[in-house]
Formats: structure tokens, C-alpha cells, sequence
């Protein structure tokens, strides 16, 4: 079986290329929004395209949205959001220069109402970009996986939920066992994309509330929220397997077997989350000792 995952570095070059039309949607909003203005208060001819029902459709933004905007960020949380903002303000705008065009004086709630629409246009703009960039900032660019930065915000709220709920995690380290061969024999461009297949193929075996962080190196921590260490051995049996029966081929044609080590424990509502870590990467210690290619966990009572 071979095992080829996309190139994660396209995700960072098309969110960067989101939140830089994203920037550009602002700028041509600000435009428009002066023209219409120039429009509403004097002679200036009304703008043809504002006039119609679907007016949101052939602005600069509406352009983009429905085009290449919605091909890539269609279903992201806030995407829809803006399009509901981005039509209302279009109803009204088309509202008062209908006014403007017939003679008839503009209601000053119905000003208020869209310049309403107009700021919170903008706000849902800037709030998807924000969300963009947070994107980028807390994934691992070469893998995939949530980085550092985002393991130590996901592991505190692991850690207070489990406190507040009483309910468990449980913690996994893991390692690509003898790595450095690989490196060594195929060069660190084939190390990189055996990375990212190794990402690909843990994340498809895991269930879609679990976490897979890059630790560093070859080495990732899973957090796995309502799970004891008898059931996290058991899920993690079932990568460990899936990734020994899985030839990784390379983009020049080598093929790469690969097992791994894992060492569990829980994230206990008792202790610091720098002890769990520590009890994780002691059982990672002893499934290495113990000959690699296995599940080991830190089986201490949890109160």
C-alpha cells in the first residue's frame, strides 16, 4: 500500500494568499463605500451594478467570494457569516440609492441600519482573517499537525476540563523508531515526506475530537479527551499496527517501511501538566527498551 499525503505547505500558501485578499477585500470595501457615499450626497451618477437584486455578486468582494474564496473556505466557521453581512449590506445600500434615483428623501434609519451592515461587514472580514492567521501560527508547516504553540493552549484546556469534570485523557509521546536511518539513507527530503505521510496516516486512525501535535523532530504527542489508559492502548495498538503494514513511497520512487513507539499516560486531574508529559515520555522510554514497535503506559492509580 502506498501512502502519499498532500503537500501541507499548500494549505500555509493558500491561507497566506486568503488573508492577503482578504486585506485587498477590505481596501476595495473602503472604495466602495466612498463612491457610494459620493453617490447618496451628490450629483455623482448612481453605480449600475449597486442597483441590482444581486448586487453582492459583482462587487470586487462578492467577485472573490463566489469564485476563489468559496472553492477554498466554503464550511470554515465565520465563512458563511460574512456572506449573510455582505448581502444585507447590499440590500440596503441598493435601498437608499433607489431613494436617491427617484428624488425621495433618505429615512435616517435606514442610513443607520446600512452603515449597521457596512462596520459589521468589515468586523466579519477581519474576524475570518484573524482566525486565518491563528491557523497558520498553530500548525506544523511541514507536517500538518498542531504545533507547540497550540499543544500548550490545548493541553490547559485538557487539563482544567479534566479538573472541572472529573472526566479523563489520556496522553500519548510517540516515535518513529531508528528515524535517523531514514535521513541517513534517503536524504532529508524523503525524511521530510515520510513525516508528512506518517502525519497523514496517524490522523486518519484517529477520532475527530482527538489532537495529533509535532513535539519536535520525529517525535508527536496525541491528547485523547474521554479516554482511559486501558482504551488509549488500544486505539494506539491500532495505529501502531496500521503504520507497520503501510509502505510510505516517496515522490522518487523509494519505498519506506516505518513502526513507531508510544508511551501513554493519563492527564490526571491531581497533577501538573509537566508531570503528565514526563510520565508519558518515561513509558516512550521503556517501549523503546523494550525492543520498539510497541505500547507502553505509565499505570499509576489516578484519584
Amino acid at each position: 500500500m502506498s501512502s502519499r499525503p498532500p503537500d501541507k505547505s499548500l494549505f500555509t500558501r493558500n491561507t497566506l494568499a486568503a488573508i492577503h485578499e482578504l486585506d485587498v477585500a477590505i481596501a476595495n470595501h473602503i472604495n466602495w463605500l466612498r463612491q457610494l457615499h459620493a453617490a447618496l450626497i451628490t450629483d455623482a451618477p448612481c453605480p449600475a451594478n449597486d442597483l441590482r437584486l444581486d448586487a453582492h455578486h459583482h462587487c470586487d468582494f462578492g467577485k472573490w467570494y463566489y469564485g476563489e474564496g468559496m472553492a477554498q473556505h466554503v464550511g470554515e466557521p465565520g465563512f458563511a457569516e460574512i456572506e449573510i453581512t455582505h448581502h444585507a449590506m447590499h440590500d440596503a445600500a441598493r435601498l437608499l440609492l433607489t431613494h436617491r434615483v427617484s428624488g425621495a428623501a433618505i429615512d435616517i434609519t435606514e442610513y443607520e441600519h446600512f452603515m449597521d451592515m457596512a462596520i459589521q461587514f468589515k468586523q466579519d472580514v477581519r474576524a475570518y482573517q484573524y482566525a486565518l492567521i491563528n491557523q497558520v501560527c498553530t500548525v506544523d508547516h511541514l507536517t500538518g499537525a498542531w504545533n507547540r504553540h497550540a499543544m500548550a493552549m490545548k493541553l490547559a484546556e485538557e487539563s482544567e476540563r479534566t479538573q472541572r469534570s472529573g472526566q479523563t485523557c489520556a496522553l500519548c509521546m510517540m516515535d518513529i523508531d531508528h528515524f535517523k536511518r531514514v535521513n541517513d539513507q534517503f536524504g532529508h527530503k524523503i525524511g521530510d515526506e515520510v513525516l508528512q505521510a506518517f502525519t497523514s496516516i496517524v490522523s486518519i486512525e484517529l477520532r475527530k475530537y482527538d489532537s495529533l501535535f509535532r513535539y519536535g523532530g520525529e517525535e508527536f504527542l496525541m491528547l485523547l479527551p474521554n479516554t482511559n489508559l486501558e482504551n488509549a492502548a488500544l486505539l494506539l495498538n491500532r495505529i501502531r499496527e496500521t503504520l507497520a503494514a503501510t509502505p510510505i513511497t516517496s515522490s522518487s520512487g523509494q519505498v519506506v517501511n516505518l513502526t513507531a513507539s508510544f508511551g501513554v499516560a493519563q492527564l490526571a486531574s491531581h497533577e501538573a501538566i509537566e508531570d503528565a508529559l514526563e510520565h508519558a515520555d518515561h513509558a516512550l522510554l521503556a517501549a523503546k527498551a523494550n525492543g520498539r514497535n510497541r505500547v507502553c503506559t505509565w499505570d499509576v492509580p489516578v484519584n
